[in-house]
């Protein structure tokens, strides 16, 4: 099939133009992305969004062009386009070696609209295209999309030029995107389109309901560009040299083009966002080439295949930038100054931890003896600071963990866009005992209910259960405290009569950091005191409860030997797994050595999602913001659940509750971790 320089070879010519060589090539080159477009918009609802778009804009499903082949599908768009008045969807448009499906292409006489629709966010009232330090810089949130769209329009003016020469069309360039300003006007707009799968191909159907929608207020809201896309072509604006390196779009277009359709590859400098560079092996790819290792020898001569084993930078948390400016590639070339003291007394700080990070992995000794004191084998446990700090908590203990959706089409009347729903929680308590401690599931939510608002409800139960005393709550990074901050201002809209009280326990356990606000029973952050006292060089620079968990399990003896028990269920309370019937946490691989990661003992959602679990773990990273365990594959449950019959709902309802139930559980352990070592 002849090759073209379509929508998707731009985008990676656009980020790099060395990855457009090796997307063209996929029998050739590993790529860890490969579905990456499929996943961003299952887990945020692009294919929905898509959808919706066609109803509000009123294109008819006749004049949907769903032709995959080059030619068929322009021969397709020219008999429509040919009328005087028309609508289209995937109008295919072909210039030179340039192709592209427009998602929705408006011809009223000689005026044409090119829609391009995104399930990104945009509040008119409070988001601009521009920065304000730089008014020729577009913001780079939205940047991708302008372009994208821009390229359309290019392509598109050629085109009708090439074809219908002498008559004058003018191509007005716009993004439809879910309008955050705007709200629901009826309940379930997320259930009247539902992910079918037919042929392996993904898209979304719409159900009869959504007819209802055509002349309601929209919350998919088209937004002109056009001027944007003219500075763009013009050279116009700052950042179009940055990522072409010229000014001159056609002509960048007209290279990137040439050297895509003639499979000939263009070199790029190799930088520290090239880390990333999705186009690398992995175990499984022995067939395949690596690109990340071609471009790093391209760019660097004399880097060998034992260099990539070497420990790297990109192994550190946080920013690279300023280890790339000291000229440092590989983590032994760290230069540590001598007489240089770390005083790690109330915990690590993110400079320390990443230099402690390369001692490990490197096994520096110069670097390891500034940590000597805090070092347990391969383990750092700040064991005095830690006590100190666990000996201001109060008991008993909570450890609470939120599911939660935002997606763009709301599943609520009067919500807005990608607006938060939180949908369920699970609750672990940990209490003082006369012999110890004792550990008990002792909460849970969920709401299974279609069309019902969940939020406010989840709040009081959540009050319910903390309310009882006045022990220490934990959460694992940020998300929890976001969410209990976003439902305080849902109250403060509400009429809900007992808002205020709601709303002074929220404040009561939450802060507002920015506003210098905490609360008097504030939320602990165990994300904090992992950060802050523990180190194992199998996280590397993760600090998620994914790397933690294992790490902790790998690592402590007393938990293995616990837990590998039938204990959870008999012994530790659970809501969800029966005490005649308790289960063992921990199970060895066939090495005998190595604990497999709970999460994989579970049910697989996948069963009652008709995914594979290897395409829930790729939704859990693109998904979840929080790094957290199937936060992604939760979210797409609770869409699913959404549209299912009673028994699927029940089996949905019942694999979200064991997969919840764990967040919290691994948060017990890395408490009891740390309450067994101290």
């Amino acid at each position: 099939m002849q090759k073209l320089f379509t929508k998707s070879a731009f985008k990676q010519a656009l980020d790099c133009p060395t990855k457009a060589y090796y997307y063209r090539n996929p029998d050739v080159y590993a790529n860890q992305e490969l579905d990456d477009e499929f996943l961003e918009s299952l887990a945020e609802g692009g294919f929905q969004v898509g959808e919706v778009a066609k109803v509000y804009q009123e294109v008819p499903e006749a004049n949907e062009i769903k032709e995959l082949d080059y030619d068929k599908s322009l021969a397709a768009t020219k008999r429509l386009f040919d009328q005087e008045n028309v609508k289209i969807a995937e109008a295919a448009f072909k210039f030179g070696n340039c192709f592209v499906r427009t998602d929705i292409l408006v011809k009223r006489g000689h005026k044409i609209d090119v829609i391009e629709v995104k399930s990104h966010s945009w509040n008119p009232e409070a988001d601009a295209f521009f920065g304000k330090r730089d008014p020729n810089k577009i913001e780079r949130n939205i940047l991708p999309y302008v372009y994208d769209v821009t390229f359309q329009k290019w392509v598109v003016m050629n085109a009708l030029k090439e074809q219908y020469p002498g008559e004058e069309f003018t191509v007005k360039a716009w993004l439809m995107m879910a309008d955050k300003s705007k709200k629901a006007p009826v309940n379930c707009i997320n259930q009247m389109f539902k992910i079918v799968d037919v042929n392996g191909r993904k898209s979304a159907t719409r159900t009869p309901a959504a007819a209802s929608l055509v002349g309601t207020d929209p919350v998919v809201v088209p937004f002109c560009v056009d001027d944007i896309c003219d500075r763009i072509m013009a050279g116009g604006t700052t950042d179009a040299r940055e990522l072409m390196g010229e000014a001159d779009f056609s002509g960048w277009i007209g290279k990137m083009a040439a050297d895509y359709c003639n499979n000939e590859r263009e070199w790029s400098e190799c930088v520290p966002r090239c880390f990333n560079c999705p186009f690398r092996c992995k175990e499984g790819d022995d067939n395949l080439r690596d690109g990340f290792k071609e471009c790093w020898k391209h760019s660097f001569e004399g880097l060998t295949d034992e260099d990539f084993k070497r420990p790297w930078i990109s192994d550190l948390n946080g920013s690279k930038v300023g280890y790339w400016k000291d000229g440092l590639m590989f983590l032994d070339d760290i230069v540590v100054t001598p007489g240089t003291f770390i005083d790690d007394s109330e915990g690590l700080i993110s400079q320390d931890r990443n230099l402690l990070l390369a001692g490990m992995l490197t096994g520096r000794k110069d670097i390891l003896q500034l940590f000597a004191h805090n070092l347990h084998g391969d383990t750092y446990l700040n064991i005095d600071a830690l006590k100190r700090e666990m000996d201001s908590w109060v008991y008993p203990l909570h450890m609470i963990d939120f599911e939660t959706s935002a997606v763009a089409l709301p599943f609520y009347k009067g919500m807005h866009p990608y607006e938060s729903v939180a949908f369920q929680y699970s609750h672990h308590i940990i209490r003082k005992t006369a012999v110890g401690y004792s550990i008990e599931h002792a909460g849970q939510f969920i709401n299974v209910e279609k069309g019902h608002f969940p939020n406010f409800d989840f709040l009081r139960a959540l009050k319910a259960e903390l309310d009882k005393d006045n022990g220490s709550i934990f959460r694992y990074a940020a998300h929890e405290n976001t969410i209990l901050r976003h439902i305080a201002k849902q109250l403060e809209e509400s009429s809900e009569p007992d808002k205020d009280e709601l709303i002074a326990f929220i404040e009561s356990i939450t802060e507002d950091s920015r506003a210098g606000r905490y609360g008097e029973r504030n939320m602990i952050d165990l994300l904090e005191i992992v950060k802050r006292f523990y180190l194992h060089p199998s996280m590397k620079g993760s600090n998620s409860i994914k790397a933690v968990l294992p790490a902790v399990l790998n690592s402590s003896k007393f938990i293995q030997d616990k837990y590998s028990k039938r204990i959870y269920g008999s012994e530790i309370k659970s809501l969800t797994i029966p005490a005649d019937d308790p289960i063992a946490w921990i199970t060895f691989a066939p090495d005998g050595k190595t604990v497999i990661n709970p999460y994989k003992l579970l049910p697989p959602i996948s069963t009652y999602l008709d995914l594979d679990e290897a395409t829930i773990d790729a939704i859990d990273e693109a998904a979840s913001t929080r790094n957290i365990a199937n936060g992604g594959a939760a979210l797409t449950a609770y869409s699913e659940l959404q549209f299912s019959d009673d028994v699927k709902s029940d089996a949905l309802a019942k694999a979200l509750l064991r997969y919840c139930e764990l967040d919290t559980m691994a948060m017990v352990f890395i408490w009891e971790y740390f309450n067994n070592e101290v």
